[in-house]
């Protein structure tokens, strides 16, 4: 049993000042960064990493995202939809078998709903936070993304979750913020990190984004990430990757 392969889906951008990416850098600069849930390819059935934006901000973008619809200007097409993305495999979203949530941010849960059917796996204390947030950062959380009869896989710590899938903590930009340890059955492995790396200058720099709930634990996010991908020769894929996201393979193409 192993992923035998993996797919960036686009879901959309966002537009952003570059220092909530990287604190401090680039203040005042605006930029274009995407947000992307991941496909993965497993013997078991495919998985989904994150749901991206919420498509019902195609028709109503403030009744959709709030006042988010005019400070960060989601953008999003018919095609960046998780259900459009899908069909493009001939996956429907019934045939998903696993979402895991690196973390509940309204930019990584927005296609939650149609995924009923299926465990929703997400650290526990990441759930509980979702629902009570600390006032000053309350807004990253939407309700009418994730508080929805969903079959939640509550989860504590590091775990194997299928040969080939594991979730390591990786708190700090929200409390129960998790990354994504993939092994390819070629051997090759790769890592998904959520929002703990936006760009890969979050590593360069160890400096963490402007936006996060712990910026001491999201700095040592930082350093296990890289230590992980230094020992199992990874590849990291950043989150919102403002400058080597055209480098990125996205669907059809895909990672093997």
């Amino acid at each position: 049993m192993a992923v035998h392969s993996f797919y960036l889906l686009p879901t959309g951008i966002i537009t952003i000042d570059r220092s909530i990416l990287i604190s401090g850098i680039d203040i005042g600069t605006k930029v274009k960064s995407p947000v992307y849930a991941v496909l993965l390819m497993h013997d078991e059935g495919p998985i989904l990493i994150d749901t991206g934006l919420n498509p019902d901000g195609l028709m109503d973008p403030e009744k959709a995202w709030g006042p988010r619809a005019k400070l960060i200007k989601p953008e999003m097409t018919e095609q960046d939809t998780i259900e459009s993305r899908l069909k493009t495999l001939n996956i429907r979203t019934k045939d998903i078998k696993m979402v895991i949530l690196t973390h509940m941010h309204w930019d990584h849960t927005g296609s939650l709903r149609y995924f009923n059917h299926c465990p929703i796996v997400v650290q526990k204390s990441e759930y509980r936070f979702a629902f009570q947030p600390d006032s000053f950062v309350s807004g990253q959380y939407m309700n009418n993304h994730f508080d929805f009869p969903l079959q939640y896989d509550l989860i504590e710590g590091d775990r194997v979750l299928l040969p080939g899938v594991s979730v390591v903590r990786t708190p700090g930009h929200s409390p129960g913020h998790q990354s994504v340890i993939i092994k390819l059955r070629s051997g090759k492995y790769h890592i998904i990190t959520g929002d703990a790396l936006s760009t890969f200058e979050n590593m360069r720099l160890k400096i963490p984004g402007s936006n996060v709930w712990d910026a001491q634990l999201a700095a040592e996010s930082i350093y296990r990430i890289e230590h992980l991908s230094l020992l199992l020769g990874a590849d990291v894929f950043t989150s919102h990757e403002d400058v080597k996201w055209f480098d990125f393979k996205k669907i059809p193409d895909c990672y093997r």
